[in-house]
């Protein structure tokens, strides 16, 4: 599989995902003008649970297969690939399947966990247990075989569904907060059986101009690729459930250390507004940081230490570049960003939400470079020391909560200040980690450019803010304080010379070729 081929993909794969946070973000803030912040917390309570039974339902499964699929379509054992497809088919099928009837069996119990009435939700989205896992299944079959523009295309579709039918069910039933949270909690049921009716006829349509291919299942050869494709799916499992659990934590913690009244509102305000705003960016710096590091795999196998190093110092200071500027400015500019986003939130909870957003705003670096880091750890096969680097910083997290959240003084800011914690300690173990067991070593121009561009920026910003409040300080003049600001820091970026042109060669645009690396077959299938 050529390079170019492989970074066109990721590319896609990226903008998709990336164009479906951003529509998830802006779905979650008319939804919490219309919730309010006490049904945006009982919605929001939902989805911690959900998406752990869901990391259990695939149990990676997705990932593994596209990658077995791509190797022996490589080595032209299209037969083999397609057994592959149909087991893993049938495995998530049945497992969705099973998480389906135990999360609809366990609702009460979750709910009464979580100190809230959410049991009837929980109910309502058990449905799409069953058909994410067997429409990601397909998503993976035809990330295999190299087109990656269903997965993108159904990706962002599915949002849009959500979002038209989640307002529409949410504005109909209100005044009532929980009629309109299960109209919104039906809504991704809708959205997520859409998406499976939209893959399945792709699917089948794909299927009915390939030429036949004839399955006969030899002796014992089910239980054979089973463990291959066990092999590659448990570590990206567990990966994932690790991760997951920092927001179950978060989920049942919150609301029950708070000494307060209004907990559902404060968790409310912290994982609507405030996590809508993290996640913008990490999305970004996700994408463009997994589309510049394919040639990590192929250079570590050659054992060329020297473009290793080369490789894994431009994705670090890509994810820098990215999440720098992200960061700094919602510390900068929490409070004009979310009164200009939620109006319909009064001016004390705007308050609240800024200061989360502040607190927490720098942790977007620290989740960004976990992730590249992750992502690098996956390439040179030490998938197994991020999971334990995760798990013992979601420790530190509940840790904290335990101390902090049922201070008055601290309050719901103990959530922000354990989060951030939480990534910056899982942060520095895994960049410990590649030092001492893989040689990787960050250089410091990866992190001084663009400090140092980002710092400008949060100069000039503070400057604008203290020498025109009133220009900056409404709608309009956020926006265009944003935009200056971006300006300012490209400028920035540029007059530093952070990247030299191998590193801009690794980015995948202007249909430019890519040099940097020179590609083998076969490795892209990692992504």
């Amino acid at each position: 599989m050529k390079k170019q081929s492989f970074l066109r993909g990721a590319l896609v794969l990226s903008l998709g995902g990336l164009l479906a946070k951003i529509l998830g973000a802006l779905y979650r803030i008319p939804l919490t003008n219309i919730l309010g912040s006490y049904g945006m917390g009982l919605y929001q309570l939902v989805f911690p649970p959900y998406i752990l039974f869901l990391t259990v339902a695939q149990a990676g499964v997705p990932a593994a297969l596209s990658k077995l699929i791509a190797e022996n379509n490589q080595l032209g054992q299209r037969e083999r690939g397609r057994k592959i497809f149909r087991l893993a088919f049938c495995t998530l099928a049945l497992s969705g399947a099973a998480s389906a009837a135990l999360m609809a069996a366990l609702s009460k119990v979750i709910a009464a966990s979580q100190g809230a009435d959410t049991s009837a939700a929980f109910l309502t989205v058990a449905p799409a247990l069953l058909f994410v896992p067997v429409t990601n299944v397909l998503k993976a079959y035809f990330q295999g075989n190299m087109n990656m523009v269903p997965s993108g295309a159904t990706t962002v579709t599915e949002q849009v569904i959500k979002l038209v039918t989640g307002l529409s069910c949410a504005a109909h039933f209100m005044p009532d907060v929980q009629k309109a949270v299960l109209g919104a909690a039906f809504a991704v049921t809708v959205s997520e059986f859409s998406s499976l009716l939209i893959m399945s006829a792709v699917f089948l349509f794909h299927r009915r101009r390939q030429s036949k291919l004839v399955v006969n299942w030899q002796q014992g050869e089910k239980k054979s690729l089973m463990g291959a494709m066990l092999s590659l799916s448990v570590p990206v499992a567990l990966g994932g459930f690790a991760m997951q659990t920092a927001q179950v934590v978060d989920s049942v913690m919150v609301v029950n250390l708070l000494n307060t009244a209004n907990a559902t509102e404060m968790y409310g305000l912290w994982t609507g507004p405030v996590n809508s705003m993290l996640g913008l960016p990490i999305a970004l710096s996700a994408g463009v940081a997994v589309s510049a590091l394919p040639g990590i795999t192929k250079t570590y196998c050659d054992g060329d230490g020297q473009k290793l190093s080369a490789g894994f110092n431009s994705a670090m200071k890509l994810t820098f570049v990215i999440a720098l500027p992200c960061a700094l400015g919602m510390i900068c500019l929490s409070r004009p960003i979310l009164r200009l986003l939620y109006r319909s939130l009064p001016e004390q909870e705007i308050y609240v939400s800024s200061m989360l957003l502040s607190v927490s705003g720098i942790s977007i670096v620290f989740l960004a470079l976990v992730q590249t880091c992750v992502s690098v750890c996956q390439a040179v096969g030490r998938p197994y020391a991020t999971v334990v680097i995760v798990s013992l910083s979601i420790v530190v997290k509940a840790a904290l909560n335990m101390l902090l959240l049922p201070l008055p003084s601290v309050n719901v800011y103990g959530a922000a200040i354990s989060e951030t914690m939480c990534y910056l300690f899982a942060a520095i173990c895994v960049i410990i980690y590649l030092k001492i067991k893989v040689g990787l070593k960050m250089q410091a121009s990866s992190v001084l450019k663009p400090l140092a561009a980002g710092l400008l920026m949060t100069l000039f910003i503070t400057a604008a803010l203290a020498s025109a409040p009133n220009v900056f300080g409404t709608s309009a003049g956020t926006l265009a304080l944003i935009a200056l600001s971006a300006a300012v820091y490209a400028a920035a970026l540029s007059l530093l010379k952070t990247f030299d042109r191998q590193e801009l060669d690794l980015l995948p645009v202007k249909n430019r070729k890519v040099n940097t690396y020179d590609n083998g077959s076969g490795n892209g299938a990692q992504g």
